[in-house]
């Protein structure tokens, strides 16, 4: 299993990563910014397949950050309830599979995503 100061290191930088990423996607809903006259624009949905087609990889690690701080600050939550080795790997293992579970639910978000009619 991975240290507990990697997860930590890990913790502090998907924390600092999602300030700039969530930033960036709130500004996108910004109208003036993006030369448009309502938010409600912003959420056409040519607009949204444009910046999921230009932007899918950013969108991508911000799910994959977000869905890494919530879980591993949850993970390290439930550790903290109760001890032992059984409790630790069993948090531990199903903190690895929600992960795997909502990543892969973002990823097909993103890549299986259709273009408007």
């Amino acid at each position: 299993m991975v240290r507990a100061s990697v997860l930590q290191l890990l913790q502090y930088v998907t924390g600092a990563l999602m300030v700039f990423l969530v930033s960036w996607h709130l500004a996108m809903r910004i109208p003036w910014l993006r030369g448009m006259e309502s938010f409600i624009e912003t959420l056409d949905a040519t607009v949204v397949y444009g910046e999921i087609t230009g932007f899918g990889l950013l969108i991508l690690i911000l799910a994959y950050a977000t869905l890494f701080h919530g879980i591993n600050g949850l993970r390290v939550i439930l550790l903290e309830l109760r001890h032992g080795e059984y409790w630790d790997r069993l948090v531990n293992v199903l903190a690895l599979i929600v992960f795997i579970f909502f990543a892969a639910l973002a990823t097909y978000g993103i890549v299986g995503v259709e273009p408007p009619a």
